[in-house]
Formats: structure tokens, sequence, C-alpha cells
């Protein structure tokens, strides 16, 4: 059995992983938030037959609505705060539409969830890759680069701190 501080970050996992896949269906189809909330909340967790669902029934509905209303709220601001991380010539508009959910939301709990660490919002957003990319592949790397350089950017304070 898994103490009370492990269920708590499995919950945690959970809940940023659906925050990513609705981000990702709100970019995709422009539907409306609470529609795609409510699918997730209602249809997908009620209806729950495969593993993978099962799972996401873990995540906090109250922090899963926090997360994808806040990027979908404080988006120009987000955006603006990815664009200097992005490296070279690309734009966010021109990378998959899973990593810019995933950017997002990282970016998103940097800027207004100061209450969690910026090392764990960085080591929970690479891990949580691994559920759409290879593990060794390009797009992890690129993922836990730019998030840490919006922490460095937007959190220096964490990073300047003795230990």
């Amino acid at each position: 059995m898994t103490d009370r501080r492990e269920e708590q970050r499995i919950r945690m996992s959970a809940t940023r992983l659906a925050a990513v896949q609705a981000s990702y269906e709100l970019d995709m189809m422009g539907v409306p938030v609470d529609e795609v909330l409510g699918e997730f909340t209602t249809d997908r967790w009620t209806n729950a037959d495969d593993e993978a669902d099962n799972e996401l029934a873990r995540a906090k509905p109250e922090v899963l609505k926090e997360l994808v209303q806040g990027v979908a709220r404080h988006v120009a601001d987000i955006d603006a705060a990815l664009a200097p991380a992005i490296a070279g010539e690309r734009k966010l508009d021109e990378l998959e539409n899973v990593l810019r959910a995933i950017l997002r939301m990282a970016t998103y709990e940097l800027m207004y969830r100061p209450n969690v660490p910026a090392r764990t919002v960085l080591s929970s957003y690479t891990e949580i890759s691994d559920a759409f990319f290879d593990e060794d592949g390009p797009q992890i790397k690129l993922i836990a680069g730019i998030i840490n350089a919006v922490a460095r950017d937007v959190r220096a304070d964490e990073f300047t701190k003795s230990a």
C-alpha cells in the first residue's frame, strides 16, 4: 500500500496528464472549455473501460478544472513566456499540438501556481511527456529544456537560493 504522499503524487500526475489531454483537445477542436471538462469528468471517468481511463479517474477534478481553465484564460501570457525559451527558428504554433499542450500546461503552473516548486513542475511534465513520446526521443529533451528555461526566467529565485 502506498503512503499518503505517494498517493497525492500519483493523483497529481494523473491530473496533469488529463489536463494536457484536455488542453490538446481544446487546441485541436476549438470547443468551449466547459464542454471538454464535462466530457472528461463525466463521460470518460464514469465510463472508464480501459486501464488508461481508469488511471485518469484518479485525477483531482478541481485541480484539472483550474489547470485547463487557467491555460485557456492566460494563453497569450503563457505563449509570450514560452517564446524566448523556444530555440532557433521555431515558433510555438509550429510545434506538435501535444508538445505545445505540455509546454503551455507546465508554463501555466510556473507562472500561476507559485506553491508548486519549479523543479516539481519540470520533473512532472518531463515524466508526463513519456506518455506521448519515445523516452529517448528528441521531444522529451526539447520539453525539458524549454520548461527549464521558462522556470529559470519565471522562478529565478528558486534557482539562485543556496542549498
